[in-house]
Parts: C-alpha cells; structure tokens; sequence
C-alpha cells in the first residue's frame, strides 16, 4: 500500500506541535515540515523569541479550561518541564476580568491560588519591585502564583527536533505558491527556488503570511481567500538587559500585565542572561493592495527580514512608557538594549482556526494564534491531528472552523486598530 503522505507548511508552534502529533499517530507516513530558515523555529515567526507566557488566567472559560490541560503538561511533562518557570503572574485590568478568571476556575473545579488584592498590598509584594507602578484608575489586581513563561525558541526546537526522530524530514524551503490540480484540489507547495513537493494533504500553519500565500496561489479564487477571517498584526517588543545587581533583585519577579489607562502592555521576568523583555499589547495591521487579486491584504514587510529590527522613535517610545508605567523609578536609568517587531494572525474572537479548507480539497488550515496561541504547544497539534483524521468533536469542528459565527472573545485587546504606516 502507498504511504500517506503529509507537508506542514511553517515550523512555528502550530506546525511543530502538529509535526510531532502526526508523526506519533501515523509513524508509516512520509511528513514533509517546511520553513523558510535552515535553523528552526525560524527567526522571522512569532514563536521565535526569548519568552512567551503560559498561562490558564482566562475570561474565556474554554481556553481556560483548555490552557489548563497545556499548562500540566508544561509544569509535569519531563519533555516540557525544563523550559517552564513558574513565576507567578499579575494583571492589573480596570475590569472585573480577575475576578472572572477566579470564577472559572471554581466552575471548572481546578486547583487554583489566585487572589484579588488592592495596590496598596501590591506595592508590599515581590520586595517592593513594583511600589512605584502606575495604579491610577486601578481597583482590583490580580495575583496567581501558578502562572509563569517558558523558554519559547529552545521550546520549539526541541519539539521539531522530536518530529525529526520520530522521521519527519525537514525542508528548508520559502513557499511562494501551493500548487493545484486542474479540478482545483490542493496536490503540494511551490517553493521560490522553484522546488515542487506533492502530498496528499497539506496544512498551512502560516500565520501572518496566510493571506498573502493563498493570494499568490489563486489570485482568480476568490473562495480560496482569507478575506477577513484573520489578519496579519504585529506588536513591538524591547529588550532591557539588566546588571548583576539587579538581576538579583529580579530574581523573583512575576510575568506583569498592565492593562490601565495608557500603560498596555507586559513584563516578563529575566532571563538567565539578564534580558527583561516588555511588550506593548497594543497592535497594527501593515495593509496594502494586492495588486493580481485586486485585495486590501495585510501582511508583514516585504524585506527579507521583514523589518523586525526597523523600530520607529514612536513604538520604541511606546516601550518605554510601558517600562516606565510598570517599574517606574525601579528602572529609571534603564534604556532598551534593542527592539523587534513581532508578527502574528489573528481571527475577530481570537479563536483559532484549525479546519478543512471548504473549497478547496486537501488543504487544511491550522493557525491564528492570536496572540495567545504559543502556549498550547504541548497540545494543539493533537488536536490538528483529530481533524485530518475525522476525529476532532463537533463541538470544536465549529468553534476552530474557516468559515463560523465570531461570537466572543479570547484576548480581543490585541485586535488591531491601526496601521504600521501610521506610526512611522
């Protein structure tokens, strides 16, 4: 009998985590995982980066109950388990979201130390790290010990390098085009060295160059394209290296979401070589015309490197009140080592999509992570595997699928509302 035959288009969390899934789930399979770079995670994806949070402190009961089961695997799973640090988590919200997050927690029965505390304990905790933190307007600030973050790129490295062992080839590859029989099915990719690979399915875990790639493909199609079911964001990131003093009293900091007044954005704590990053949680779209099927497409940069590192005077600024607003006179002095801007999909409520392409036969979708997503890795490609196999519960068939309801709301503050060319 013929091999099944699989390409994984992307290596990021999404396309790793459903390499390695696939591989256990059909080892007789010929896997085929293409990305851009020779080294994996590839530099230019959202999940390459220092850090990322993990995580159950949602107001969506659904993926909080759904990051509970990642976040047992982060915290007991020996694989997982080296990159995890629990360092506890606080969000300071001028909503009642902390509050929420508790209560899901009892309606799902789970062991949980999470606590609403005042600004005022706040500036007693973590040795006074943060009494000099912008409260205004604040009320309740939410405390879990049990959260943390987890190493992102060595994460995914070692998830694809599982893949690998477990005999799923990986190709270094940029595809500019899939590649379609006469009657419109999806047989491969096309990638820009004019290389061919076939398959008989393939799954695009493309994030924010989704759109573009299915533009490129079929410009005529216009079922085939993404339209506004995600679009492409970005965030600016900045690093601060801090001393050997203060890597000290760091030592024991929480992973910090500020979410008041103009200070939006986040703090993760060090890392072993002293990097604080902060992350302004306030995105922006880069839209422009595509010219062959005549769309308004947002996607990254055209530069080779997308322009990750070409940070304007006006978002470095918004680091750095974001800094300022979370440390105060704790990092006066402090100034950002370097920047990087971040790329991402997102859908309108922030669920993801994994599900058959509706019209076009042996093409799949499995990514969106809206900002949100890196935390699943220890599990969303189970769940990609479920769909290729005819396995995955209805229920989730509609919530992940290409074309549903957009009902609710996963992490709606980082939808985009402005343009990269606006902030040039």
């Amino acid at each position: 009998m013929a091999k099944s035959s699989f390409i994984i288009v992307g290596g990021g969390v999404f396309g790793a985590s459903t390499a390695y899934y696939l591989s256990k789930e059909h080892p007789e399979a010929a896997i085929t995982l293409i990305d851009r770079s020779p080294s994996y995670p590839c530099p230019l994806g959202a999940s390459h980066d220092f850090n990322k949070i993990v995580r159950a402190d949602y107001g969506s009961l659904f993926y909080c109950e759904l990051a509970l089961k990642a976040q047992e695997a982060w915290k007991n799973d020996p694989f997982y388990k080296p990159f995890y640090h629990q360092s506890g988590l606080v969000n300071i919200d001028e909503s009642d979201l902390g509050r929420r997050i508790i209560k899901n927690y009892e309606t799902l029965k789970a062991y949980s130390e999470s606590v609403i505390i005042d600004s005022d304990e706040m500036k007693t905790r973590y040795d006074g790290l943060f009494a000099d933190t912008d409260y205004r307007g604040v009320k309740d600030i939410f405390l879990n010990p049990l959260s943390g973050w987890a190493e992102a790129t060595p994460a995914v490295r070692k998830m694809i390098e599982r893949a690998t062992a477990n005999g799923v080839t990986y190709v270094e590859g940029d595809v500019e085009t899939l590649v379609f029989k006469d009657n419109g099915d999806c047989t491969g990719v096309r990638s820009r060295d004019g290389k061919i690979l076939f398959a008989d399915k393939v799954i695009l875990s493309t994030g924010a160059g989704t759109a573009r790639l299915l533009a490129d493909s079929a410009p005529e199609r216009q079922d085939l394209q993404v339209e506004d079911r995600m679009v492409a964001a970005a965030v600016v990131t900045g690093i601060v290296r801090l001393n050997g003093e203060q890597m000290r009293r760091f030592q024991q900091s929480p992973v910090m979401i500020h979410s008041v007044g103009d200070v939006q954005g986040e703090v993760l704590p060090p890392t072993s070589d002293g990097m604080l990053k902060f992350c302004v949680d306030v995105s922006f779209k880069n839209t422009s015309l595509h010219p062959k099927s005549g769309q308004m497409i947002s996607a990254p940069p055209s530069q080779p490197d997308q322009a990750q590192h070409t940070v304007s005077q006006s978002l470095q600024a918004e680091c750095t009140r974001v800094m300022k607003g979370i440390y105060g006179n704790e990092l006066k002095d402090a100034q950002f080592e370097s920047f990087r801007i971040c790329w991402d999909s997102i859908s309108p409520n922030q669920d993801f999509i994994i599900s058959s392409h509706p019209h076009c036969k042996n093409l799949y979708i499995a990514t969106a992570g809206s900002f949100h997503g890196w935390k699943f890795l220890p599990i969303i490609g189970d769940y990609v595997v479920q769909l290729l196999d005819g396995k995955l519960p209805e229920d989730l068939v509609k919530r992940w699928a290409w074309d549903r309801e957009q009902a609710g709301s996963a992490h709606g503050k980082m939808l985009p509302r402005r343009e990269l060319k606006d902030l040039l």
